[in-house]
């Protein structure tokens, strides 16, 4: 296949308690795909956390019948919790990030009082850099940095 004339299909699946979207964005020719910024479901009153965000995707990469190749967060998300982990352990795909990340978790350390927490990234498998490339599936993707809603922020194209 010609990767300049490949196509990805991204879905979308919107979360109205914290205004995100999450994504699952596929290759079609080999039935691989991303999740990009999975939500871990949590209840503000109980402090309790949940997956039902999580499961949907995952429910909705089977009926596709797509194979996770990659759990991509986009930023630290200070709105809600990310469930790239709970996705790991259900697909068995590495999670990534962007390596300025690091810079985040030192100012959160510091901010929430947090001296035991590792501030290297090592919560994730990968530290993508900028510029960085990698496939999904045929897909290429590039790894830009892009700060302004985080300082840690990328964008995958």
């Amino acid at each position: 296949m010609d990767v300049a004339l490949a196509r990805p299909q991204v879905s979308g699946f919107y979360d109205k308690p914290t205004g995100a979207i999450q994504y699952v964005v596929a290759d079609q020719a080999t039935k691989r795909c991303a999740i990009i910024d999975p939500i871990l479901d949590f209840d503000e009153k109980s402090g309790a956390t949940a997956t039902t965000n999580a499961d949907i995707l995952l429910d909705f990469v089977s009926e596709q019948g797509l194979s996770v190749e990659w759990i991509l967060d986009t930023h630290p998300h200070a709105d809600h919790f990310s469930a790239a982990h709970y996705l790991r352990e259900k697909t068995g795909a590495p999670t990534a990030i962007g390596d300025r990340v690091v810079d985040v978790q030192n100012l959160w350390k510091a901010i929430y009082n947090w001296p035991d927490f590792p501030a290297d990234g090592s919560q994730w498998d990968r530290l993508f850099g900028e510029g960085e490339t990698f496939t999904v599936g045929t897909l290429p993707v590039k790894v830009l940095f892009s700060p302004g809603h985080t300082l840690a922020s990328i964008t995958y194209v």
